[in-house]
């Protein structure tokens, strides 16, 4: 269990997982495990000893668990002011709305400000209970670990099996994951980094779907990836997050 001279230790890592997770909330349809391998994957680029990463290395469950859970608040933010849903919870969440005669955006604020000001309250509740919760449970949770490595494995597959059959009812996405299954223990054994892997494999149709809506909105032109202000700063932003890895494996060659 986390001290507070841990937090202090590792405050850091905190914020920056803290800013990443709202962030990658905030952009619908992207959930919070992408948030957690993105968070994951920046804390290991720049930490000292990436090696430790997957051995419970406390900046690496720091990084992934607040990254998660920082995404749940930034995905509520899309919903209140433009009623969006951030995630599959929100969506459900407006579908509640929806049912109730409450329509999700802006209006909220003035037609039912109760029940927004409430959405915001019960995050902040639930975040709260979690919290207590997690303190207590914590150590009983941890016995997972005792559990021998083979039988945890296979019940993870069976699990894995289940929940990507009732997605589609089809067993070629089962054989679609075993193969990916065998990718990523080929990566792994390679030293090769699952995250980026990942991130691109979910992100890629999402981010071509919505390029393919900007060319056409635009009359195909990329000329508002550069000139417009939110589409620059990401670009920016996006250019940063690709060097800043290879500048920090050159600067330690170097030292």
């Amino acid at each position: 269990m986390l001290k507070l001279s841990d937090i202090k230790k590792h405050i850091i890592n905190f914020i920056r997982s803290s800013v990443i997770g709202t962030w990658v909330g905030l952009l619908p349809g992207i959930g919070a495990n992408i948030a957690a391998m993105l968070s994951y994957s920046t804390a290991k680029s720049s930490s000292k000893e990436p090696e430790k990463f997957g051995t419970g290395h406390e900046p690496g469950v720091i990084s992934a668990e607040t990254a998660n859970n920082s995404s749940i608040g930034g995905a509520l933010i899309p919903l209140i002011t433009m009623g969006i849903p951030g995630s599959v919870v929100d969506a459900i969440l407006i579908g509640a709305l929806i049912i109730h005669n409450l329509e999700p955006g802006p209006l909220l604020f003035t037609t039912n400000p109760e029940i927004a000001y409430g959405v915001i309250s019960a995050y902040l509740i639930a975040n709260i209970i979690m919290f207590v919760i997690m303190i207590f449970a914590v150590v009983h949770i941890a016995k997972v670990l005792y559990v021998p490595r083979a039988y945890l494995l296979a019940s993870i597959l069976l699990f894995c099996v289940i929940g990507i059959f009732a997605v589609g009812n089809s067993f070629f996405d089962v054989w679609v994951m075993m193969v990916f299954g065998v990718i990523g223990f080929i990566m792994e054994r390679a030293k090769m980094p699952l995250g980026p892997f990942v991130i691109g494999f979910v992100l890629s149709p999402i981010a071509e779907a919505q390029l393919r809506s900007g060319l056409m909105a635009s009359e195909g032109s990329i000329e508002p990836l550069f000139t417009r202000p939110f589409a620059a700063t990401f670009l920016v932003i996006s250019i940063l997050s690709l060097l800043w890895p290879l500048y920090s494996d050159w600067k330690k060659t170097k030292s």
